[in-house]
């Protein structure tokens, strides 16, 4: 019975070549990235009104309730 060679797909490849740790760190602060970008999006399009004061304040008011979206209720 020949062996057949597997083909990796490009994840596979990635994860291999970067080292498991830091692929799945990288992974994780994406997601974590964009449920932050995903909250505040509204509230850009709400209060925004084109100030970085405002911009930095909206992000942290997201950082906030994405971390209490994660507390055991």
């Amino acid at each position: 019975m020949p062996h057949k060679e597997r083909k990796m797909l490009d994840y596979e490849i990635e994860e291999k070549t970067s080292g498991g740790a830091v692929y799945e760190a990288g992974v994780r602060e994406s997601k974590r990235n964009k449920a932050l970008r995903r909250i505040a999006q509204p509230l850009m399009d709400k209060h925004w009104k084109h100030k970085v004061t405002n911009l930095h304040r909206i992000y942290k008011v997201a950082e906030y309730l994405h971390a209490r979206s994660k507390r055991t209720k």
